[in-house]
This record gives structure tokens, sequence and C-alpha cells, in this order.
């Protein structure tokens, strides 16, 4: 993630730092003035004396301290101490967070690969078969038992005759329609066992008493019908033939159907199983989909806040390289004095690198590990 610029550090820290960089600069031309005082002082010395590993880091140790000081002013003033310390607590609850959003996305990953492990393509072509069967075929079915029904009630109604009786015989002749069309084919091959003479005759067993079913009602229905209209008797249609034939022939369609399409129930077990699965993989993929969005808003707010440790660091370290900056600058100052003050007799005691002659300065903002800070 990106992190703020120095310009988007939080106002009250921005007032801090303009404070600071303030007094060092006021600071820093104090101990300029003060140091040059010190630099004639070390030039009045007699350098013929001295001894030789004498080196100019033995006489400005007050110089050393001064800007110590400055160094500290910074870190009490910005309360460092604590603040590194929140950092840390900070950092830490972070990614304790962090760890476990994808623990429990690991989790819900875990158990998506199980349930998706389950669904192969043995299962798929079950779901294609029973979803043909579920949501096709036995709504056709549905629709022969309906047809049988209305059309059964609509003849018996024209026919005339009691209505109970009407409605009885519709309803039976549906529920044969249904019902007994399901059950045939099942025992056609359970005992048909795969050999067609037998399953022709085990048909013939099971459709048999279903026509003779059909007949009885059309022949008792006509027999009805002349009985209480003798005058009709040649009008009517003395054979129930054909209604039992148009009632027989729904059956046949929902045996063919049944026969051809309809799934075994260890498919139908499987599709449910299936069914099932599918479901729980939705559930939780919504449920991935709810902890990733917590995650990016949580994470988006912490990373906000380790962003405001960071920039805090860098503003603590902007600082102390000023003051090591203007450490630098006044040694050089003092060095050019004494020169000028001895003319060049002090020479011996620098070593013309200045990280040799100028003790360092220990800070606390040296270095900053930026990765600490992001998510």
């Amino acid at each position: 993630m990106k992190f703020l610029k120095k310009s988007d550090v939080p106002k009250r820290t921005q007032i801090v730092h303009t404070e600071l960089s303030t007094d060092i600069k006021k600071t820093d031309a104090t101990l300029i003035t003060k140091h040059k005082k010190t630099a004639q002082q070390i030039a009045a010395m007699d350098f013929a004396k001295l001894k030789k590993e004498s080196k100019i880091k033995n006489f400005i140790g007050s110089m050393t301290s001064d800007y110590k000081r400055l160094i500290d002013k910074i870190d009490q003033a910005l309360a460092g101490a604590l603040s590194i310390f929140q950092s840390k607590k900070d950092i830490e609850n972070a990614k304790t967070t962090v760890e476990d959003y994808e623990r429990k996305i690991q989790e819900v990953d875990d158990k998506l690969a199980l349930y998706k492990g389950k669904i192969n393509e043995a299962s798929e072509k079950i779901v294609s078969k029973c979803n043909g069967w579920l949501n096709g075929k036995l709504w056709v079915l549905y629709g022969l038992a309906g047809v049988e029904l209305v059309s059964n009630y609509a003849v018996y109604q024209l026919l005339g005759g009691s209505l109970l009786a009407a409605i009885s015989i519709s309803i039976i002749s549906a529920f044969i329609v249904f019902w007994w069309g399901h059950v045939t084919p099942k025992y056609v091959v359970q005992l048909g066992r795969g050999n067609t003479l037998r399953q022709t005759l085990i048909f013939s067993l099971f459709a048999t008493p279903i026509f003779i079913l059909f007949y009885l009602f059309s022949q008792l229905r006509i027999e009805s019908l002349i009985a209480e209209n003798p005058e009709m008797a040649d009008i009517f249609v003395s054979s129930p033939i054909i209604p039992t034939l148009i009632n027989f022939f729904g059956y046949l369609i929902s045996c063919y159907l049944v026969y051809n399409y309809r799934p075994s129930k260890a498919e139908l077990d499987a599709y449910k199983k299936y069914k099932q699965d599918t479901q729980k993989i939705e559930e939780l993929n919504q449920q991935r989909e709810g902890l990733i969005a917590k995650k990016n808003t949580e994470v988006l707010q912490l990373q906000q806040k380790l962003t405001e440790h960071y920039n805090f660091l860098l503003l603590a370290q902007q600082l102390e390289e000023d003051v090591i900056t203007c450490y630098e600058g006044c040694f050089q100052e003092f060095r050019t004095e004494l020169y000028l003050r001895t003319n060049s007799k002090c020479d011996p005691l620098f070593s013309g690198d200045i990280k040799k002659d100028l003790p360092p300065l220990e800070r606390k903002y040296k270095t900053i590990d930026k990765s600490q800070f992001e998510l």
C-alpha cells in the first residue's frame, strides 16, 4: 500500500515539527557562536606540547553533548518512547487481525474445496438427467393427469348423471394415469431383468387391469345414462371402447415417460445430495465474500493508523537529520575558526575526514523498517 506523503502528516504533528525546526535553528545559531569561542580558547594552546596521538575529537566533547541534548529534546517533545510503544502495539494488533481474517478465509476455502471435490463429471450427468425429469417430464405427467381429470369430468357432465359420480371417476382416472404410470415401469425394470419378453409380459400384467378398469368405468357410465334416459338409447354410443382407449393412451404415455426418463432412486438421492452441496457452496461463497469485504475495510483503517505511525517516525528522522546537519555545520565553523586563529598549526589534530574527527551522535530514528508498517 502507498504511504502518505509528508505533507499529509496530521496537523498537530506538523505544528510540533514547525516548533522544533524553529528551535533547532535558534539553538544552532547560539551553539555556533559558543563553539567559535571554544575554537578561540583551543587556539591559545601550545600545539607543540600536545601529544602526537591527540585528536580534535578530544577537545569538542561539549559540542557533542550540546547537539546530543537537541536530539533528546526531539524525542521528548514528540513523546517518542510512548509513540514507539503504541506503534509496536498497533502493528502487532493489525497483523493479528489480518492473520485472523486470513485464517477464517482459509477455513472457508478448505470447506469449499471439500464440497467442490464431491461434484464430479458423473454427478453433472446425474444433475442433467434429474433436472430434465423434475423440471420437464414430471410436469408432463402432471399435465396428463390434469387432462384426464378435466376431460373425463367434462365428458361425464356432458352426458348427464350424478355430479359426484363424474367427479369420482375423473379423480380415479387421473390418479391411475399418474400413480400407476409410475408403478408399472418400476416393476417392469426390477422384475424384467433386462429381458425384453419378460418385461413385455410384466407390463401386460400391470396394464391389463387398468384397461379393464377403464373399460368398466365407461361401460357402467353408459349403462347408467341409458337407464336414466331410455329414449336416448339409440343416440348414445353403446360401445365403451373409445373412451377406454383414450384413457388408456394417457396411461401408456405416462409409462413411456417414466420408463425412459425417470432417474433411479440412487440417482435421485445423489441429486438431492448435489443440491445440498451446491447450496452449501453458495453459502460458503457468500461467507467468504463477506469476510474478504470486512478484511479489506478493516485493513484499510488499520493501514491508515500504521501510516500515521510511519509518518511520525519519518518526521522524527527528518528532525534528527536537521540536527546532524547543524552539528556538522557547527563543526565546520569551529574548524575554520581554529585554522584561522592558529594559522593552520592545528592541522595535526584533524584527519581530513569529518566522520573520523566528529564523534557520532546517538540517534533513535536513524533507520526505519518500512515493511513492518505495511499489511
